[in-house]
């Protein structure tokens, strides 16, 4: 299986489905049964003998320490599951993205190559036909192209900026969603942070004396670890949007300005050349 044919596959929700699912259950099966916590492991007394490292369950078995993602989920509570449900399509996009945007995915050289070698030999039906035979942006601009030439080349042009308008907008509106993960990820940690301070002062306020700190360490734990995760999701969400972003404006530049070249090749075609081909609707 190739990364072309990969990137292909990737641009439909069907592929998308696939790899959240298959990051979040590769990603869980390994944490699972993760490092435990010191302070389980630290439950024993100095004087106690080896049998008392750890205190024996009602039914003699030892009790199972819990793991960091245990851990995480019970002192984050329900915005934390939203931020990390959100780092997990995160991930996803950003793959996504990585395997879609690239110079080989747009403007393959095989295609190319060969292309140009049918332009050289004067070959412009070939030059259609292997074109439309291939998936890249730049074979179908190509065809959009070679279709409106003969209304004139200013024709062929619009055409072609008007697929690549709507190929544009598509991709943008999948890095958009980065941008949103970057602006709801926060926002989800700055409720955990209010619902651990109300709980924190609600422990104050119906508390007859005064609350020892173990008492408040709930809520403040709940506050400071999803202010965690919120920014621990946002920064790289904000990253990957950028950098992804201006890959993209820049990839789309090139290809437009390369398939704009080959069809002033074509328009530049010698007299004596074969005519351009014909195209369903299009009369010659």
């Amino acid at each position: 299986m190739s990364l072309d044919w990969l990137s292909l596959r990737m641009t439909r929700p069907f592929g998308f489905l696939v790899v959240s699912l298959s990051l979040t259950a590769g990603l869980t099966h390994f944490a699972l049964p993760a490092f435990a916590f010191q302070n389980t492991a630290n439950e024993a007394m100095p004087d106690a003998g080896p049998t008392a490292a750890q205190p024996a369950a009602p039914d003699g078995n030892l009790p199972v320490p819990k793991t960091f993602l245990q851990w995480l989920i019970d002192a984050s509570g329900p915005f934390g599951a939203c931020v990390f449900l959100e780092s997990f399509i995160m991930v996803s996009l950003i793959i996504m993205c990585l395997l879609q945007l690239r110079r080989s995915v747009f403007m393959p050289p095989e295609f190319l190559s060969e292309f140009e070698g049918k332009l050289t030999l004067h070959d412009y039906q070939g030059a259609y036909n292997r074109a439309k035979e291939d998936e890249s942006l730049l074979a179908r601009l190509i065809v959009v192209g070679m279709t409106k030439l003969q209304k004139g080349q200013d024709e062929a042009i619009i055409a072609m900026g008007e697929l690549g308008e709507d190929e544009n907008m598509s991709l943008e509106h999948r890095l958009s969603w980065l941008a949103l993960i970057a602006t709801t990820a926060p926002m989800f940690g700055l409720l955990g942070t209010v619902q651990g301070m109300v709980q924190a002062f609600d422990e104050i306020a119906t508390s007859s004396a005064t609350p020892k700190p173990s008492e408040l360490a709930e809520g403040i734990q709940l506050a400071l670890v999803t202010t965690l995760e919120g920014l621990i999701v946002a920064i790289p969400a904000m990253i990957a949007y950028s950098l992804l972003r201006n890959h993209l404006i820049r990839l789309m530049f090139d290809v437009g300005h390369l398939a704009e070249d080959l069809l002033k090749r074509i328009q530049a075609r010698p007299v004596v050349a074969a005519p351009l081909p014909s195209a369903p609707g299009v009369q010659p």
